[in-house]
């Protein structure tokens, strides 16, 4: 028996707000190091600078932003991975909370105000694929993407499934307590 067991009924919206955060972090981190790098190579490109080693400016201009940028390239498939994870975080968590089932009722109510909440963040997430500045910067993140994009379907697949999971598991005992028939 797992002592002190909290979550399933506000995981969505965590999960709505860290999802969005996460991918727009990424794409503002990819898109600074493009822009450092390509302004580095203007500024400094044409400057008779070398180290010690004789390389010179666009050399040591590529040995780090560009390695920098190479690494942060990784944060498009990082994120969904993030995503999916706290997808099954949830229903992990789901499974570990024992309810009663009059949580039922008010259980349905938060799900379908994730869902309602969820609509906004996809279409503003949509606004900021259209953008000219910072579109082309999240246009990589395909699976990202996809999630962001079609969010109230996700949202509402991951509520339902959860509170399947959570109120299946009512019939189980709980210190001698049974909430099952």
């Amino acid at each position: 028996m797992i002592k002190g067991k909290h979550g399933g009924f506000t995981d969505l919206f965590i999960f709505l707000i860290i999802s969005f955060v996460v991918v727009l972090i990424s794409g503002i981190f990819i898109y600074i190091g493009i822009q450092t790098e390509d302004r580095l190579h203007e500024t400094m490109d044409d400057m008779d600078l070398k180290d010690t080693m004789g390389n010179n400016a666009s050399v040591v201009i590529d040995n780090t932003m560009g390695v920098l940028n190479a690494t942060l390239d990784a944060l498009h498939w990082i994120t969904i991975f993030l995503i999916f994870g706290m997808v099954i975080g949830i229903f992990v968590g789901s499974y570990l909370v024992t309810t009663k089932p009059v949580f039922f009722i008010p259980y349905i109510f938060l799900v379908i105000i994730a869902i309602v909440v969820s609509v906004p963040i996809a279409n503003t997430y949509e606004e900021l694929l259209s953008d000219e500045t910072l579109g082309s910067t999240y246009t990589a993140f395909t699976g990202a993407n996809f999630f962001m994009l079609n969010l109230p379907i996700f949202i509402t697949i991951i509520g339902f499934v959860g509170g399947i999971i959570m109120y299946t598991q009512m019939g189980k005992s709980e210190g001698g307590v049974n909430y099952g028939y």
